[in-house]
């Protein structure tokens, strides 16, 4: 099969696709828009192999062409955003041993980067794609930080996008992983991470550790114990009190619960990791499932990419499942969020989400109230459940984007 690359070539508003020797040359006055999507089943598992045949968009309510479309062969940029601060070491050491293994769900074009944060951000290792060089990087945070600051969270995550809005790939889906537990010195601010993210065209996943508060009180939630925790800003619980598989709590000095010092509270308070994480279209998982990371990053390669003409930088756009693959996957449900490209920058809208409904026949668009589009921060999906990860060997080296079909068939 041949390699098809998108060039996006910016003249103005005019947009190029170059295909080998065909050339398809996009209006001047439209620009380029992109769905990022991921489709999940009743159970939050991943629905993979779809092709562009089986998506309808919708502009404003009217039928919009698939112009070309990439699978999960698209490659991927991953920056490795982890918390250095004081009893973190235990989780990075996690992250660390669990490496070489979840490494493999890449493919060979994709890339990580690794920057460490306590009160101040360091990137440890630039973009590489080589998976020793990876590990090594790994080794390095743990036998090199110290693991005995504070922690500044909010300023952690605007310089994470800020690096990978300045250092990606044009052509590579973005993403920050981070590992923290949440709890922030510096203040809450959910709407400029995510404006940071949304510049960087990069998708939010969080890797949570347990809280040193509520690891040493038996629960989670501030000075609060009981039968069952809650992971803060989400609806994701899990009985006991306990965290899941925690053992003891490794403290270094200066603990994070010190006195204020370079301007940082005295108190920790949650810097809404889990919820910026949802509304950008990405997952939470406990870093003590051992197959944490792995899940993480096999479920940010298996996403789509749907390319269109839009008129309209602001316009409505529904992504749903053509009647046909509605029979296939009857309880999907699509996650997806907006991108537009002008010029040489692009713009990432919040998630929406068309739910699963029953077919209407073919083409047909979905009911109302079965598939309305809503900001995902409006309601909780379901806990994603933990499974072995099955490793596609057809992933390539390039980006497989498939041309349109004669008559923009969708």
């Amino acid at each position: 099969m041949r390699h098809i690359y998108l060039l996006a070539v910016l003249c103005g508003a005019a947009f190029v696709l170059q295909a080998d020797d065909d050339t398809v040359v996009f209006r001047s006055d439209v620009s380029l828009a992109r769905i990022d999507a991921m489709v999940v089943d009743g159970n939050n598992r991943t629905v993979t192999g779809l092709k562009a045949a089986d998506f309808v968009l919708r502009e404003n309510g009217k039928p919009t062409a698939v112009r070309n479309f990439a699978n999960e062969n698209m490659p991927i940029d991953i920056l490795l955003l982890l918390d250095v601060s004081a009893s973190m070491r235990p989780h990075v050491e996690r992250i660390s041993n669990a490496a070489h293994e979840a490494l493999r769900v890449l493919a060979g074009n994709d890339r990580m980067a690794i920057m460490v944060f306590d009160t101040n951000t360091r990137v440890r290792m630039g973009f590489r794609s080589s998976h020793d060089e990876i590990s090594r990087g790994l080794e390095g945070v743990l036998n090199q930080e110290r693991f005995n600051g504070g922690t500044h969270i909010t300023r952690a995550m605007i310089s994470a996008a800020d690096y990978v809005q300045r250092e990606a790939r044009p052509e590579a889906r973005r993403a920050i992983v981070i590992l923290t537990d949440d709890g922030s010195q510096d203040a809450r601010d959910d709407a400029g991470v995510e404006r940071a993210l949304s510049r960087a065209d990069a998708v939010l996943s969080f890797l949570q550790a347990p809280d040193l508060f509520d690891a040493q009180h038996g629960g989670m939630g501030r000075g609060r114990s009981g039968s069952s925790g809650r992971y803060p800003g989400s609806g994701t619980t899990w009985p006991g009190g306990g965290w899941p598989g925690s053992g003891p709590v490794i403290l270094g000095g200066g603990g994070r619960r010190g006195g204020p010092q370079g301007g940082m509270q005295s108190r920790n308070h949650s810097a809404g990791t889990a919820a910026i994480a949802k509304d950008t279209g990405g997952d939470t998982f406990r870093v003590s499932d051992a197959s944490a990371l792995e899940e993480t990053l096999m479920r940010l390669r298996q996403r789509y990419a749907l390319y269109f003409n839009s008129a309209d930088a602001h316009s409505s756009v529904l992504v749903d499942l053509t009647d046909a693959a509605r029979r296939r996957y009857s309880d999907a449900e699509i996650r997806y969020r907006r991108v537009s490209i002008t010029g040489t920058s692009r713009e990432a809208g919040p998630v929406s989400i068309t739910h699963a409904h029953a077919p209407d026949g073919p083409g047909a668009a979905p009911t109302p109230a079965a598939a309305a589009s809503t900001r995902s921060g409006d309601e909780d999906p379901p806990a994603p459940r933990r499974r072995r990860v099955a490793v596609d060997p057809s992933y390539g080296s390039g980006v497989n984007v498939q041309p349109r079909e004669s008559g923009d068939k969708q």
